[in-house]
This record gives structure tokens, C-alpha cells and sequence, in this order.
């Protein structure tokens, strides 16, 4: 427990050094991000099946939540290893409109590993993506690697609330024609509270404080504070 603990605390304050060294070369912006994320298996098929179905959905606003930024839908298939370990693999769609420029759709494929292991009261996620990317401004695949480390405690005293911190690197792994350099692009660190009315609910809502810092590489890096709403299904 505590080397997944330490993973999750190392990620964040990694972020935040990384935040203190640019800041004199950032811009600032506030946004509001909702989300709705699901997965689980097939009901019409066997409860001992390893075919799993995941979806997640995503609205955000920018601008001081003025303006909309992207919206995004990634539906896609697993199979369970073990309990807890899943290997995915899917498709996204993107639409982003820019600070500047017209608005652009992009599309992915993806695969991924997922392990949740739990100790005690304290549930952790890793997650390892690896992205191909389409871009409707370029003509080149842009590949992308994501690392996330994700823990979650329960609260022994109020057992319905939960505290969740998680920060996810983003490092693009070769050069495009659309603007994307080999190296780190972006860390979201995240810090909130979970809640779910009982243990056998099918919903659970979280709240919280993302930052997100994108790398611009020698141009100007933004940092944006971000309001975060999931709901897990």
C-alpha cells in the first residue's frame, strides 16, 4: 500500500515542480469539465465471461467556462486477465475548438492496460494507454503514451465519501505535421471527493480540483484550473 501510495504523492509533486519551474512562461485559464465514464461486462453474456465494454464521455468548457473547448466519446472492448487486471482497446472521437483557428475533429485508436487493486480501504488504479492519433489538420499519426496512477480512500467515518487523488504524464513519442514534438506534453493532477450513496450503487460521483499543464516546447505553456465532475457507472 504504501508503494502505491508513494506513486500517486511522487506523480503529484513531480506536476507541481514542473508548475513552479514554468510558470514565469505560462498562461493562466479556468475551465469546468464534465464527465461520465463507465465499464463492465456484457449482462446478455455469462458472469464468467472475460469480454468487458467500456464508455466514457466527455463536455469541457474554457475561457473562465465561457467557451467550449472539446468534447469526446471513447467507447471500447477488454478482456480480464484477472479480477483485477484488463487489457482494452478502442476508438475516440474528438472535436476541440481552439483558443485560434477553426474548430478540427480528431480520431484515435487505443489500447490499454488497466490492474485496481485494493488493500484495506484504499483502492489504487494504474493505467498504461497507448494512443494513435488522426488529426484533420495534418496528415501524420501522431503516437502518444499515458501513464496514470490513481488512489482512493475510503472514509472509516462516513463510509458514502471517499478521498481521490490520481495525476496522469501524456508523452508524445514522435513528431507531426500538426504540432505535436517528441517528449513530455501534459500532466493532469487531480485532487477531490468521491461519493457513492451505498456500497452496491451503480453510480458514483467525484469532485474536484485538476490542474493541467501543457507542455508547449518553446512556445507558451498553459496551465489550466480546472472544476472536475465525473460520474462513474
Amino acid at each position: 500500500m504504501a508503494r502505491a501510495i508513494s506513486c500517486v504523492l511522487l506523480c503529484m509533486t513531480l506536476a507541481v515542480g514542473t508548475t513552479r519551474t514554468v510558470a514565469a512562461q505560462t498562461v493562466d485559464d479556468t475551465a469546468l469539465w464534465l464527465a461520465a465514464m463507465g465499464n463492465g461486462q456484457f449482462e446478455s453474456l455469462d458472469d464468467h465471461s472475460p469480454l468487458r465494454w467500456w464508455l466514457d464521455t466527455h463536455y469541457r468548457v474554457r475561457n473562465d467556462t465561457n467557451g467550449f473547448n472539446q468534447s469526446i466519446i471513447r467507447p471500447g472492448l477488454g478482456w480480464a486477465l484477472a479480477e483485477d487486471q484488463t487489457l482494452w482497446a478502442g476508438y475516440a472521437w474528438i472535436h476541440t475548438s481552439p483558443v485560434t483557428g477553426d474548430d478540427f475533429d480528431e480520431h484515435r485508436f487505443w489500447q490499454q492496460w488497466t490492474a485496481t487493486p485494493s488493500i484495506g480501504d484504499w483502492r489504487f488504479q494504474h493505467r498504461s494507454r497507448f494512443e494513435q492519433r488522426w488529426l484533420e489538420t495534418g496528415d501524420d499519426v501522431g503516437l502518444r503514451w499515458r501513464q496514470l496512477a490513481r488512489g482512493q480512500r475510503i472514509l472509516s467515518h462516513c463510509p458514502e465519501w471517499s478521498l481521490v487523488l490520481w495525476d496522469e504524464v501524456f508523452f508524445h513519442l514522435n513528431d507531426t505535421d500538426w504540432g505535436a514534438n517528441t517528449g513530455l506534453d501534459q500532466n493532469r493532477a487531480f485532487v477531490g471527493y468521491g461519493y457513492k450513496r451505498c456500497p452496491h450503487s451503480a453510480v458514483r460521483t467525484e469532485v474536484g480540483y485538476l490542474n493541467q499543464f501543457i507542455n508547449r516546447q518553446g512556445g507558451t505553456d498553459e496551465m489550466n484550473h480546472i472544476l472536475a465532475i465525473n460520474f462513474f457507472f
